[in-house]
């Protein structure tokens, strides 16, 4: 009997500061992780971007803060990082492309639902 698949999207808001911290985990510019020993860096080749970062999250962030014209605390929510993922049975035995298109699709969804010109 198969193990069941699940897709998964997970949404968090971030506020400032802890922007920097998801950045560098996302992009995969630390060599250790000492908060996820699970990281596994050698596979970071395999990463791919569907949306590439137009420099720095916090800066990309606030430039379409100020371009709304929305006025912030000091503890306003900056930025809401969406996680799409899937359980790791989801991809075993997939080919890179089928991994690939899989993403594809779930980012035509949040586009569906959110402006695509707000994904950093």
């Amino acid at each position: 009997m198969q193990k069941a698949q699940y897709g998964i999207l997970r949404f968090a808001k971030y506020k400032g500061p802890e922007i920097g911290n998801i950045e560098a985990h996302n992009e995969r510019t630390k060599e250790k992780y000492a908060s996820n020993p699970n990281v596994d860096t050698s596979r970071s080749k395999y990463n791919f971007h569907l949306v590439e970062p137009q420099g720095k999250y916090r800066a990309a962030a606030e430039k379409q803060i100020a371009k709304a014209g929305c006025k912030t605390r000091k503890d306003s929510v900056r930025l809401v990082e969406a996680l799409v993922t899937a359980s790791p049975e989801f991809f075993k035995g997939k080919k890179r492309a089928d991994v690939k298109e899989y993403f594809e699709y779930a980012l035509a969804f949040i586009e569906e639902h959110q402006s695509p010109e707000t994904i950093v």
